[in-house]
């Protein structure tokens, strides 16, 4: 019986990291969309181009950390 209770406190100790890690990558898109809202404020206005430059970087980040919260959302959905 012992050896149940160890698995389901691993199980438990598992789900809470990946907790973590999920809350730390929705703050990391958070982040990402103030640094494409600032660019969008102070570059934009002033050089188009520059803005369509600088603002790839950002998007593509902003792409994999949805991917990654999506398949984060799941694993957690899955194990529940």
């Amino acid at each position: 019986m012992s050896l149940g209770i160890k698995a389901e406190n691993k199980i438990i100790q598992i789900m809470k990291k990946d907790e973590a890690i999920l809350a730390q990558t929705i703050e990391q898109l958070e982040l990402m969309n103030r640094i494409l809202e600032h660019l969008r404020t102070e570059i934009l206005p002033k050089n188009r181009k520059m803005f369509a430059l600088m603002a790839e970087g950002p998007l593509d980040e902003m792409q994999r950390l949805h991917d990654e919260i999506e398949q984060r959302t799941h694993a957690l959905v899955e194990a529940a």
